[in-house]
């Protein structure tokens, strides 16, 4: 037989084993490569923008619950310390300081935030302007003028892109210092009606 070879037969029945065709070879043909790289690319052009603002909430995310954690820091440690304690937001981050008790006009750092957490493509805007501190008493309670300036305290730290995105989904957040120091992280943009709304 010139094309195949008979293997046998059983019952009548004769198989022929043919050889495999020369060239043919597994994988994929340049058409299903052009369509393959095709639908990357529209899932690469529909994908970015959402994982754009995906990052811009993480980061303002992060950026708000270290200013959170911060005042709320101060706080518990006036209570604990049973004396007056400090929150100060500066050019490298955060700060939480006492007086010192031996120095006059002196603190005592108590813990620092590293300011990693709040990158330059976020806007930070402090409510009263100018302020950039806010003081608790042995009770927790804040105290109507700094320790070490005379000035306001904070009452909202609002977080939010620098360049937003525009992307639905997006969300700035504010932590609002409420009258007797505990704080509050709200989203400025919802509606009065959602329990995330602020106050």
């Amino acid at each position: 037989m010139g094309c195949g070879e008979l293997l046998g037969h059983a019952q009548g029945v004769y198989v022929l084993k043919t050889p495999r065709a020369r060239g043919a070879a597994p994988g994929f043909t340049l058409i299903e490569l052009m369509i393959a790289i095709a639908i990357l690319s529209m899932l690469v052009v529909l994908g970015v923008p959402t994982l754009r603002g995906v990052i811009e909430n993480t980061r303002i995310r992060t950026a708000t619950e270290s200013l959170n954690y911060g005042i709320t820091l101060a706080r518990n440690n006036a209570v604990r310390l049973n004396t007056t304690v400090e929150f100060l937001v500066d050019n490298t981050g955060w700060q939480v300081r006492r007086p010192d008790p031996v120095v006059a006009n002196a603190f005592v750092v108590l813990h620092r935030g590293s300011g990693k957490e709040g990158p330059a493509s976020l806007a930070i805007t402090i409510t009263p302007d100018g302020a950039d501190r806010i003081a608790f008493n042995s009770l927790g309670r804040t105290l109507a003028a700094s320790l070490s300036d005379g000035s306001a305290p904070i009452t909202d730290i609002d977080v939010e892109a620098a360049t937003p995105s525009g992307i639905s989904g997006y969300r700035p957040l504010r932590i609002q210092v409420l009258a007797g120091g505990l704080t509050r992280v709200c989203d400025p943009a919802a509606a009065n009606t959602d329990p995330r709304a602020c106050l």
